[in-house]
């Protein structure tokens, strides 16, 4: 069986950024962002809402998961490259305690985490396997996934984040950061790509060489997370508008 699983692991062709397939699963990735919580949150009673929440929390952390049994079943697990140390892979992992145990506090934390890192993945994504693989399928559900759950805890569950709580999602990501430079210390690895980019292109192409890129993702992650406050922002705005007008008709 093993020799079987490795064939297969190593049997897809080529991926290629802005390939057909790439902007396919943008494409179903969006429609499902848009349709899904929607049509929850209009068609379907409050246990098939939460049904629906804890399906999507429990595929994205299952896929995870058996993407390391096919990797450990294969013989190549690698704890240099295969723990979950890169922010999407921990993401992935605590995103199941929001959409089955609904818990805030998790919310508050990937919310910023999954809309700014999950965004820039899916446009460069840092993926070798193409469509049907598994690989390819983990991708895009560990990915776009991850920010269909975000919106649909905040359309179905009625989680929301405050603006404080940027500042929790920095604090969040350093300390990650820390332990990341520590067992990439202690095993010779790259998590996070504190020790060199990815092999794929990204956003940190343009920040740098190492370790400049280092400090300058910390401010482009800033950016990011305060961008994504801005639907709240405008949300909180069209309210106390709506109030204000209601308040003067009244008088």
């Amino acid at each position: 069986m093993k020799e079987q699983i490795y064939a297969y692991m190593h049997s897809a062709e080529r991926f290629s950024q802005w390939s057909t397939s790439h902007v396919a699963a943008l494409m179903v990735s969006l429609f499902l962002i848009l349709v899904l919580p929607w049509f929850a949150k209009n068609k379907l009673s409050e246990r098939g809402q939460h049904a629906i929440g804890a399906a999507i929390g429990i595929t994205i952390t299952g896929s995870l998961v058996v993407w390391n049994l096919l990797n450990y079943l294969s013989g190549e697990y690698n704890i240099q490259t295969d723990l979950p140390l890169q922010l999407c892979r921990f993401s992935n992992l605590a995103i199941v305690l929001v959409m089955v145990w609904r818990s805030q506090w998790w919310f508050e934390l990937l919310y910023f985490w999954a809309l700014a890192g999950m965004l820039q993945a899916s446009v460069t994504p840092d993926l070798t396997e193409e469509f049907p693989h598994f690989l390819y399928i983990r991708y895009w559900i560990g990915h776009t996934g991850m920010i269909l759950a975000i919106v649909y805890a905040s359309v179905v569950y009625g989680m929301r984040p405050q603006l404080k709580h940027i500042w929790k999602a920095m604090i969040g990501i350093n300390v990650f950061l820390i332990i990341a430079i520590a067992v990439n210390l202690a095993l010779d690895a790259n998590y996070f790509w504190i020790c060199g980019k990815p092999r794929t292109a990204s956003i940190l192409d343009h920040l740098g060489p190492w370790p400049y890129y280092v400090i300058f993702a910390e401010v482009v992650a800033l950016i990011n997370f305060t961008a994504a406050y801005i639907p709240w922002w405008i949300i909180d705005w069209v309210d106390r508008k709506n109030a204000a007008e209601k308040v003067l008709a009244e008088n």
